[in-house]
């Protein structure tokens, strides 16, 4: 497998934020929508389980803990995107898949199917987990980052997505520190990951995060996945000018359609910057980033 880089697969010219996402796509039903649609990347989650009505247990399946059944393994999910990708070569609908792993033994029983068949994918692959421990204390625990940079080592053209556990809500108030970005950046250093990394982060604590989170991604090849659950407090101007510092080719956003309505991120170029009409229209309605 090549490595097949985002922004090339999809022709988005260098920003970033096009890129649109589905999640917990886990049943074969909502795989097939999620092929049918407009959707550029597929995020799925993989668990070790059952495939319902058959013998085969202890696999690993599409599922979000803690369900542990499922009517889609993981290789029958991977062999659907590939034959989607080759018949839809040359109409623009094709796709790519970020794996979400909430435990290193999903990950770990999952190589050899994904390794199996991975010289034939023609579609970005990227693999996540969190793996060191977050801002706020959170119920999640961090997947070994040891186990998971050595599981994930023959994919040397994927993308790694490695992120912290969080803990957040109204009345949470929290920022990725200093130290947070430290002790990743050492990690990877330590691990001697060569991949492509990308980082993500939630989108309340991104928002208080702006200079730690635009150092963390000026080390090196990297990018920022900002995302966020369903009800999250974010400071939207806050957020907006940390996608803007840090700029669209380096951050991709997966947020509820609600939330990326308020951050108008339409007014941002391929540079990062506000393009001239959008500061003209804002001159005109006498507003400055109205949120």
């Amino acid at each position: 497998m090549a490595y097949l880089d985002v922004n090339t697969f999809f022709g988005v010219n260098g920003n970033l934020t096009q890129i649109s996402w589905s999640h917990a796509v886990n049943t074969r039903m909502l795989l097939n929508q999620a092929l049918s649609s407009n959707i550029k990347m597929i995020e799925a989650d993989v668990v070790i389980g059952t495939v319902n009505g058959t013998n085969f247990t202890n696999i690993p399946i599409m599922a979000h803990p803690p369900a542990n059944t499922s009517d889609l393994s993981l290789k029958d999910f991977l062999e659907t995107i590939h034959a989607h990708n080759i018949q839809n070569i040359t109409n623009g609908n094709k796709k790519g898949v970020k794996l979400d792993f909430k435990s290193i033994e999903a990950l770990e029983t999952a190589v050899p199917i994904m390794d199996s068949l991975y010289n034939n994918m023609t579609y970005p692959l990227w693999i996540n987990s969190d793996i060191l421990a977050g801002p706020k204390e959170a119920t999640a625990i961090p997947v070994d980052p040891i186990r998971f940079f050595k599981a994930t080592k023959s994919f040397k053209n994927s993308t790694l997505s490695v992120g912290w556990t969080t803990n957040y809500g109204p009345s949470i108030t929290t920022a990725y520190t200093k130290e947070h970005v430290t002790t990743m950046l050492s990690t990877i250093k330590n691990n001697n990951v060569t991949q492509r990394i990308t980082y993500p982060v939630r989108a309340g604590i991104a928002a208080s995060s702006v200079d730690q989170l635009s150092d963390l991604v000026s080390q090196g090849d990297s990018t920022l996945t900002i995302w966020s659950s369903e009800g999250d407090p974010v400071n939207v101007q806050n957020l907006r000018s940390l996608i803007k510092k840090v700029g669209v080719k380096k951050t991709f956003i997966d947020v509820p359609a609600s939330l990326e309505k308020d951050l108008n991120l339409g007014g941002l170029g391929a540079a990062g910057s506000l393009t001239p009409s959008f500061m003209g229209l804002v001159s005109i309605l006498g507003l400055f980033l109205v949120l």
